[in-house]
């Protein structure tokens, strides 16, 4: 009888981690999302803010769940390789650097700590580049938050010179 049973490798233990996170953030999303503003009583936003982090949650779950289910790991009847200390290092600055930009979001705001963010990111993992670096860490941040708060009426925190700039920018 052959039996497909879970092996808990490095991606199946980091799977089960953000299943974890991902069922816990649907549970506790009223604690996580702020209340929209409030002007005469009515919402400013035509949707909720729940709405958009509620679909990527259930679509996380789900994926995370199918993976597990019905994809088995090759390297379940092999052994594992441990990680270097090389690797072990390279993921600590990764979390320094992802630490940073959750800490900077509100006093720098979206478009800044993020570009820091992607730019440091970028070093980290090899680019060299001195045009794809700028162009990634500037471009990206800006047609993001131009998408999330103009199409998808996410608030996002940003200071408020930019939001100014946006502003007249765009009417």
């Amino acid at each position: 009888m052959n039996s497909k049973r879970l092996s808990f490798t490095t991606e199946t233990v980091t799977l089960i981690v953000i299943l974890v996170a991902a069922v816990l953030s649907l549970i506790f999303l009223n604690a996580l999302i702020a209340t929209p503003k409030a002007l005469f009583g009515q919402s400013l936003s035509a949707i909720t803010p729940k709405l958009f982090p509620s679909i990527v949650l259930v679509i996380l779950t789900l994926l995370i769940v199918g993976t597990l289910v019905f994809f088995k790991s090759e390297e379940s009847d092999e052994i594992v390789e441990k990680m270097t200390k090389t690797q072990w290092g390279r993921a600590c600055v990764f979390f320094g650097i992802m630490t940073f930009y959750a800490l900077t979001m509100v006093p720098f705001g979206f478009l800044i700590s993020t570009a820091i963010a992607t730019t440091l990111i970028s070093l980290q993992m090899g680019s060299r580049s001195f045009i794809q670096i700028p162009a990634v860490a500037l471009l990206g941040p800006v047609l993001l938050y131009l998408a999330a708060t103009r199409l998808l009426a996410v608030s996002l925190p940003e200071l408020n010179t930019i939001e100014l700039f946006y502003a007249h920018l765009l009417n």
